[in-house]
């Protein structure tokens, strides 16, 4: 796609200034206000020495002000950096450095804390800390005329980088995934044809930092839709927010969420569930049970299995769920999106036959750039094209097969990867962090009955730390979706007969 989402969303503007574009506690923003809010931001981050390939992170909270920002970075050319708020400091450290950021846009509460990370940060010189009240100082924002301004024409490139987001990493060290401008206009704009809901009210619950929230966010912003903020900064109060929300009989356009956090809201709903009326239901970010969705069917017009990684832009694959589904017990990721190829290949390079699982590739024009600063780990993942010379292909570890109609059905993992929550991890990361505590030997995270759980060997001679004082020592240094709930000191870890970590045996173990 030859147009980026700023400037979809400006196209907006210009066709329907006066249409409402953000509703959250701060009153109602028209597209009119937004795209106004987004050149303020603009001019002033051009004011502070913002450039075109920079970075920029935003550590804001769900707001009106965020979308503004995040469209003034992109209209300066600079790269978005999303820091997650409930995140420790010692992550946005890593994320500041790691990306060497120009600047950081924050509230005035978050920026003693942002200068503290960026005080450790070996950056290509200063990074700016620019909070939101120090721009509304500098910049105030106009009185709306009766004539609307022209909003900025800035043409934003689509080959250049949009974002860079972070997802756990094997080695304990996280990765940043460089996402394309063409990739993300892409995705939001398939999007927009196959959601019924793309054009309503989208409630904004989950944090920033999180690939899924783009379809909150950009795809209503594309075509003339709402985004509802849900008041606070991490991922449960958006949750409980969310219930609260659905308690009235309101109209929703696109509810995106993990299938963990559905069930939990159907929990929080109860038995009676949501008077709400929701056109399309988009659920993603990890395996889809039929007893997750089926309180949903009748309440929905249209209800999603969306599949895809962070590396090919948030979503590639996705399934009309449809009752006989939920009947079979059997819910498909189904189809690629317009544009995109899966290749299912085995270990050998083979095409496994039908009915038979293989890993799950990904081509086409979703494709994210690689990874930040880790040349070696973006050639491994991203292996040239086996039919096209000259194009990429994403190896996403995830294993699939076709039914007899072709249509896609997950089939695990063949690595130790996990998701939880709808949040990727890898246990190693996890892993590595907890190793690093002086009283512990050796360590292991599995998922248990919807927990993270650890088993820690503790060091020769000593003692491992208890539950409290271990989670402490883990929140100071992982995001909370990383700290286990449940802590068990062994002897010793249980090991295959080729002598890796038996995950199963622990999995196994009587809690």
């Amino acid at each position: 796609m030859n147009e980026s989402v700023p400037d979809l969303v400006a196209r907006v503007a210009a066709a329907h200034p006066d249409r409402p574009a953000v509703r959250d506690g701060q009153g109602l923003v028209s597209y009119r206000e937004l795209v106004e809010g987004a050149d303020r931001w603009e001019a002033a981050l051009r004011g502070r020495g913002v450039a075109p390939g920079d970075t920029v992170a935003v550590c804001l909270p769900r707001a009106a002000v965020t979308l503004q920002a995040v469209l003034g970075i992109w209209r300066t050319g600079a790269v978005l950096v999303p820091l997650d708020p409930g995140h420790p400091v010692a992550r946005w450290q890593f994320v500041l450095a790691d990306c060497r950021a120009r600047a950081v846009v924050c509230t005035k509460e978050l920026a003693p804390r942002l200068r503290e990370a960026c005080g450790s940060t070996p950056a290509r010189g200063r990074t700016d800390v620019v909070t939101v009240e120090g721009i509304d100082a500098d910049h105030p924002p106009r009185a709306l005329s009766a004539t609307p301004s022209t909003p900025s024409t800035t043409p934003v490139d689509p080959y250049s980088p949009a974002y860079v987001l972070y997802t756990s990493g094997s080695t304990g060290v996280p990765k940043g995934v460089r996402v394309r401008h063409g990739a993300l206009a892409h995705y939001v704009g398939c999007a927009g044809q196959l959601y019924e809901g793309a054009s309503g009210p989208a409630p904004w619950h989950s944090p920033l930092a999180f690939d899924a929230t783009v379809t909150s966010l950009w795809v209503p912003l594309t075509h003339g839709g709402e985004v509802w903020p849900v008041p606070g900064s991490d991922p449960l109060s958006g949750l409980e927010g969310l219930a609260k929300l659905l308690t009235a009989p309101v109209d929703i356009g696109i509810l995106k969420i993990t299938p963990t956090h559905l069930e939990a809201l159907g929990n929080w709903l109860g038995p009676e569930g949501t008077p709400a009326a929701i056109t399309s239901l988009v659920i993603g970010g990890e395996a889809l049970r039929a007893d997750q969705v089926r309180p949903w069917l009748a309440k929905c017009t249209q209800i999603v299995n969306e599949y895809g990684p962070t590396e090919s832009t948030v979503g590639v694959v996705v399934a009309s769920v449809k009752p006989e589904h939920v009947a079979h017990g059997a819910i498909p990721i189904g189809w690629p999106l317009p544009g995109t190829e899966i290749l299912l290949r085995e270990s050998s390079g083979a095409v496994p036959g039908p009915g038979e699982p293989g890993e799950l590739c990904v081509a086409g024009p979703q494709l994210a750039d690689g990874y930040l600063n880790r040349p070696e780990l973006t050639e491994e993942r991203f292996p040239p094209h086996p039919l096209r010379p000259g194009e990429r292909m994403y190896r996403t570890g995830d294993l699939a097969m076709a039914g007899r109609d072709g249509e896609l059905y997950y089939a695990g993992r063949i690595d130790e990867q996990i998701k939880f929550r709808g949040q990727r991890i890898e246990p190693g990361e996890i892993e590595t962090v907890m190793c690093g505590h002086s009283e512990i030997g050796q360590a292991a995270v599995v998922v248990r009955e919807d927990r993270l759980v650890a088993y820690v060997v503790p060091r020769e001679g000593g003692a491992a730390p208890g539950l409290l004082a271990l989670t402490g020592y883990l929140a100071d240094l992982l995001p909370p979706a990383l700290v286990p709930q449940q802590v068990l000191t062994v002897r010793e870890l249980p090991v295959t007969p080729n002598g890796k970590l038996d995950r199963n045996a622990l999995r196994d173990r009587k809690l």
